[in-house]
């Protein structure tokens, strides 16, 4: 009993966190990225100034597209687990 219920929450939790990523809703997933971007960009080497604009706002582009992508994938995976749960609840 208690698997299915830990299985149906974490199912609505996945669900709730893949569409908040791909609808990238209040600018989650850019807010995130951003946040990523600013504790990695110390590690980069330094280069000329205009061409390192250019190219972080390419490459963040690309990985809000990529944080949205994996939050799609992480949509079906809470919907097996939701599914899963409630079948292991009906079964007893």
């Amino acid at each position: 009993m208690w698997r299915a219920l830990i299985s149906i929450v974490l199912g609505l939790l996945l669900v709730t966190i893949g569409l908040v990523l791909a609808l990238d809703y209040r600018g989650v997933a850019t807010k995130h990225i951003a946040l990523a971007m600013s504790a990695v960009h110390p590690l980069t080497p330094s280069r000329k100034l205009e061409w390192q604009d250019e190219r972080l706002v390419e490459r963040r582009r690309r990985f809000v597209l990529l944080d949205r992508l994996v939050g799609v994938l992480i949509v079906p995976a809470g919907l097996v687990m939701l599914v899963a749960g409630g079948q292991h609840l009906l079964r007893g």
